[in-house]
């Protein structure tokens, strides 16, 4: 077995503490970065909703009026929050997911 193995498909008998980090810490860094790519368009959004007489050129037209006017550091305004919140949202979600699903399943009896 190599380590990709270990880390891609871990054995379905195996759900030991180890696996459940690794589905939690997964859906952390998926969240993260899937949420904090779309900040930008977040920022441009709300202001768009805040002052829709300042920014009435759309979504690129407004991308292009906050870079001229306050750099493209702007779009990344709230990043930090949104990639922590989201991180740990994803750390619960996709870990208690997997956690909850394999417990289902193991206190399920057939029927006789």
């Amino acid at each position: 077995m190599t380590v990709g193995n270990v880390l891609l498909a871990p054995s379905p008998n195996n759900h030991d503490l180890m696996y459940y980090l690794k589905g939690a810490a997964a859906g952390g860094i998926c969240c993260s970065i899937t949420h904090g790519a779309l900040c930008p368009v977040d920022v441009v959004k709300t202001r768009v909703q805040l002052d829709p007489v300042k920014y009435n050129k759309g979504l690129v037209g407004g991308f292009r009026q906050i870079v001229a006017e306050e750099g493209a550091g702007a779009l990344a305004t709230g990043l930090g929050a949104t990639a922590a919140g989201y991180f740990v949202q994803g750390w619960f979600k996709f870990g208690g997911v997997e956690f909850f699903k394999i417990k289902a399943v193991e206190n399920m009896v057939e029927e006789k």
